[in-house]
């Protein structure tokens, strides 16, 4: 038996990370052992989901992406590959940006051969740099990253690293809290929502998909060489998302259209908290999900559903996802797509 290639996952104890590692340990579809084997880089690998991680066969290693970068180049030191995601809401738009190019550079340096960046739309390029577009500084930052790495070879040749970029979108599971949910109260047993994104189309994404995709990735090198993969488990408009939720559920639902003003207005004392833990003079809450919903409402962020079926014909719809999940319309309490472990399909 061959011996297995290291994956060095950056934002492992994340939600997207857990996901990503699950799904890049898990056997093959003969049902032979996975491949790849796991290094997290974790802050701190005493936490619950650090030890999680542990629990499957995932090397720790502590280090921090916020931080002088050479501080975790040994982290990088026989690796195959590395899958990155930072989260924009703990470090913010510079350091992410900084971080991501830096994490590049080190992979290069250790002589990695395939290097993943999760990514969003660049949100600002394509809306011709309009301000309003700003808000989204999470899509402009995994974008800006992403355009860095564009400039860069991917080449199969010798020793060359190659680059790829999966490109996701709103969690499907945020239809349990205020992203994408509906209102916290019903209107006489009619579940209402009131996304303020008109007709515009919002690539959706289950995590679990996002799991596959990335294994995809890694298992299929020479195809994602130098390719953005912009992935979606639907895109459709809220008034399209909120006729399935009925159709599947059988429960009455409807879709309010209202201005962003007044859907921010109805979750009193949440939005006008900082987005970004540290910088408390920066983007609000509020500010960001204005920037998503103008973003999707005005309908610049594409996906081709076609292809995205054809290289995934199993993967989920939002039809499947509300079964699967139980979702009958009803919010979670303080909710926290970090803590939600109950959303998540982590089996190991």
């Amino acid at each position: 038996m061959s011996a297995k290639k290291l994956i060095l996952v950056i934002g492992a104890t994340g939600v997207q990370g857990r996901i990503v590692i699950s799904s890049l340990l898990a056997p093959q579809d003969d049902g032979t052992p996975s491949p790849w084997s796991v290094r997290a880089l974790t802050r701190d690998p005493t936490t619950e989901r650090a030890q999680l991680l542990a629990s499957w066969g995932v090397e720790l290693v502590k280090g921090r992406v916020d931080e002088n970068i050479d501080n975790i180049f040994t982290a990088f030191e026989g690796c195959y590959g590395v899958y990155v995601n930072i989260d924009s809401f703990t470090v913010g738009q510079r350091v992410e940006i900084y971080a991501g190019i830096k994490m590049y550079e080190q992979a290069r340096r250790a002589q990695v051969k395939h290097f993943v960046w999760s990514g969003l739309d660049y949100a600002s390029k394509l809306g011709d740099f309009n301000p309003k577009y700003r808000l989204a500084f999470h899509f402009d930052a995994k974008g800006i990253v992403g355009e860095y790495l564009r400039s860069q070879t991917s080449s199969l040749c010798g020793e060359s690293l190659t680059w790829s970029i999966i490109s996701t979108g709103p969690y499907l599971e945020n239809l349990f809290g205020p992203l994408l949910g509906p209102l916290p109260k019903r209107e006489n047993g009619v579940v209402v929502w009131a996304l303020p994104t008109g007709d515009g189309h919002i690539p959706l994404i289950s995590l679990q998909d996002i799991g596959w995709w990335a294994r995809y990735t890694f298992d299929h090198r020479s195809e994602t060489s130098g390719q953005e993969l912009k992935i979606a488990t639907e895109m459709m408009t809220a008034d399209q998302m909120v006729k399935t939720f009925s159709r599947v559920t059988g429960i009455p639902a409807v879709h309010k259209r209202i201005p962003i003003d007044d859907y921010l207005a109805t979750y009193p004392g949440r939005f006008n908290k900082p987005m970004v833990s540290g910088e408390p003079d920066g983007y609000t809450i509020g500010d960001t999900y204005r920037g998503v919903y103008t973003l999707m409402g005005d309908n610049i962020v594409t996906r081709d559903m076609e292809w995205i079926r054809k290289v995934h014909p199993t993967g989920h719809t939002l039809e499947s996802f509300i079964k699967e999940k139980g979702f009958d319309g009803t919010l979670q309490a303080n909710f926290n797509l970090l803590n939600a472990s109950h959303l998540h399909a982590e089996t190991q």
